[in-house]
């Protein structure tokens, strides 16, 4: 059997504190700075490093979502948004049968101006979050300072939906082996249901109650100072990253702010 290895990546070894940083300031500055050309700048890294990381298969929904966004803000805007000046000539006619569409520039800049800030960030993000280990986070959240039932209620929050989607997957196949009709039209989806569900939530509250029964003989209701079996390294470069994303954003809040205060 070949065994895959995840080979520690520039940004899968950075601090999950730093990434969470590194959002705030990409979201921060995308959309306050609201700048054509470090939106577009902000997606293609974002492209980038996923493909250098090996997502690529995990991004076509979010990809094919940008696309689809994309394709129908700017077709809507382009063509019937109430700021067009449909006195004047459009911008450009794809010449469809019985009726044209016509593209008016201020729709496609009204586009333009919500996307720039939306896609960055479906990239940018996507990629900081799926490189992040949900364990390395809690215990940078607990080291941070957080109390530590926080932090696990946080955690465990996020590995709640991934847990039923692969235990409801392995139901599925089981009930398929079984003779289930699981496919089809919405009446035999509807009647499979049931079969799926039951099976799904019963193994749910079993598992709660094992899990509950593991953490109360790990003492973790117990007074006493909780411990960290590993200890995450913070890098120089954690430290850079992190004040270079606060700068940019206090300079992003800043710059629109003497923008709106010289335009009165």
């Amino acid at each position: 059997m070949i065994q895959v290895r995840d080979k520690p990546t520039f940004l899968r070894r950075l601090y999950p504190n730093t990434k969470l940083w590194m959002c705030l300031g990409l979201t921060i500055t995308v959309v306050v700075l609201a700048n054509t050309w470090y939106s577009m700048v902000v997606l293609a890294l974002g492209v980038f490093f996923i493909f250098k990381e090996k997502y690529y298969l995990e991004f076509k929904v979010v990809g094919s979502a940008i696309l689809l966004m994309a394709f129908t803000m700017f077709l809507i805007n382009g063509t019937l948004n109430p700021v067009n000046d449909f006195t004047k000539d459009a911008l450009f006619v794809i010449p469809v049968p019985l009726v044209p569409f016509k593209f008016y520039r201020e729709g496609l800049l009204y586009a333009l101006r919500y996307f720039q800030r939306i896609a960055p960030l479906m990239a940018a993000l996507f990629l900081l979050f799926r490189t992040m280990n949900m364990t390395d986070l809690g215990i940078s959240m607990n080291q941070g300072g957080l109390p530590y039932r926080a932090s696990f209620i946080f955690i465990t929050t996020f590995q709640i939906l991934p847990q039923l989607s692969k235990e409801m997957q392995q139901i599925m196949d089981a009930q398929k082996a079984r003779g289930l009709e699981t496919e089809g039209n919405l009446w035999a989806r509807f009647k499979s249901f049931i079969p799926v569900m039951v099976p799904v939530v019963a193994n749910s509250i079993m598992k709660v109650q094992m899990q509950a029964i593991a953490l109360e003989t790990k003492g973790f209701n117990a007074p006493a100072k909780k411990t960290i079996y590993r200890d995450l390294e913070i890098r120089g470069i954690d430290h850079f990253l992190k004040w270079l994303s606060i700068a940019a954003s206090i300079a992003a809040i800043v710059y629109r702010l003497l923008v709106v205060f010289v335009k009165r």
